[in-house]
Formats: C-alpha cells, sequence, structure tokens
C-alpha cells in the first residue's frame, strides 16, 4: 500500500489520484457483504448520474431519481465499507471526498471487477 498523506493527495493531479486510489482498492473491499453491496451500488451511482444528466432535457422526476439513486448507493457503500476490517483512508476535505468518490465510482472499481480483483476478493475467503 503506498503510504501518502492528505496533503499529497491534495496537491495529485487526477490520473495521480487514481494511481494511488488503486492500491487502495483491494485492501478496503475484503469483505464479502461489502462486495455484493458494491456491485449492486456503484452501477446505482453512475445510473443516478444518467439520470441527472437526462433530467437536463427531460423531465425533474428524473433529477429527483437520479439524487436518490446516488444518496441510497453512498448509504450502502458507506455501510458496505464498515462491515471491513481495514477502514477507507480519511478524507481531508470535501474535494479530497469528492475526487475520491469519483475515481472510485467511475475509474477504479470498474477496474476492479473487469481485472478480476472483486471476484477474487470474493473467493479469498
Amino acid at each position: 500500500m503506498v503510504q501518502t498523506n492528505s496533503l499529497d493527495r491534495e496537491a495529485m493531479r487526477f490520473s495521480e489520484l487514481l494511481t494511488w486510489a488503486w492500491t487502495e482498492t483491494p485492501p478496503v473491499h475484503k469483505n464479502r457483504a461489502n462486495l455484493v453491496i458494491h456491485i449492486l451500488a456503484v452501477p446505482m451511482f453512475v445510473v443516478g448520474h444518467a439520470l441527472l444528466l437526462a433530467a437536463l432535457i427531460r423531465t425533474s422526476w428524473l433529477a429527483v431519481a437520479g439524487a436518490v439513486a446516488i444518496v441510497a448507493s453512498l448509504a450502502a457503500q458507506g455501510f458496505g465499507h464498515s462491515l471491513e476490517q481495514q477502514q477507507v483512508p480519511a478524507f481531508s476535505s470535501r474535494r479530497d471526498f469528492i475526487r475520491r468518490l469519483y475515481a472510485e465510482q467511475f475509474c477504479n472499481f470498474w477496474r476492479f471487477i473487469f481485472s478480476g480483483g472483486w471476484y477474487a476478493s470474493l473467493k479469498a475467503k
């Protein structure tokens, strides 16, 4: 695991943050319940964003549905992470939270799925 402090993360370009976050992904996604929660909740987060975008050209109820999906996804993932022995490194600021959230939801978790890391973690216990 790469050691970094919050000031280092604040100064990272997004591509560097993705690399750092990738090293942090497997250790904090080991619990089976958390893995199952994530396999459902991360797509919900992405769909929530698609609904928000669709609401720009369609109807406002899509925005409500999108916001509910995003909040439900974050709540589920927060609960899932509470089940892990190794906790996610603490967020140092709102900016750190947002950047790491989007790095995981739109990039690294999908990489974790398609690289087989998710399945390896699921079968490890």
